[in-house]
């Protein structure tokens, strides 16, 4: 197949096609547990995402913003800033061990 010229019929519309890979077309309706989500309106095609692909994208997006207790990194601040904020050191050098065995 030429990807050059994706105009010339090698999808059908029905899900099937002759290179054995699935897409969708404009009336076909997503198996259970998968969502539809169209690509344009231009050619009527569909693509379909799994489960466990929505899922992944749900985890992605709730980890690019972390939940922040903003009253608890003012009083973190505070202390800090007062002198009053404890340090053990011991373990703070222990923590950084392990941060460096982990990346070697």
């Amino acid at each position: 197949m030429d990807i050059k010229n994706l105009t010339q019929t090698a999808f059908r519309t029905d899900g099937n096609n002759s290179t054995g890979s699935s897409v969708r077309g404009g009336g076909a309706k997503a198996p259970a547990g998968e969502a539809p989500a169209r690509a344009g309106s231009e050619g009527g095609e569909m693509v379909t995402l799994t489960s466990a692909a929505q899922s992944m994208s749900a985890a992605r997006t709730d980890a690019a913003e972390p939940p922040v207790d903003e009253a608890k990194v003012a009083q973190i601040k505070q202390a800090i800033a007062e002198g009053r904020y404890p340090i053990d050191n011991q373990q703070l050098a222990d923590n950084i061990i392990e941060f460096e065995r982990l990346l070697a």
